[in-house]
């Protein structure tokens, strides 16, 4: 298993609507399966180039939603001891189920 990814993202300067920001996770979400979808029927693919931009649209589609999600929670006020606190809720829901 990975340690995980450091990321270092501030939140939007102009949030959206209350509903709007929440949905917007959501909205980016399906735009990484679409991405996953264009990605995976490229993997064997012998056009290097082709496979390399697919690639790179599902990793920035990927970093939409975590923009999208950091917006979120600043929008809500969490602060980063909120997301801390989190994190180590998430990991151990993890171990639990044998997932780390």
């Amino acid at each position: 298993m990975r340690d995980g990814y450091k990321f270092e993202f501030g939140a939007l300067d102009e949030p959206d609507a209350p509903k709007a920001q929440a949905l917007k996770p959501l909205e980016e979400a399906a735009e990484v399966y679409g991405a996953w979808q264009d990605c995976d029927d490229m993997r064997l693919s012998p056009i290097m180039t082709a496979r390399r931009e697919y690639r790179q649209n599902l990793i920035d589609e990927c970093m939409d939603v975590v923009q999208a999600v950091v917006s979120l929670l600043d929008a809500e006020g969490f602060t980063q001891e909120d997301v801390d606190a989190a994190i180590g809720r998430c990991n151990e829901r993890n171990r639990e189920r044998g997932r780390l």
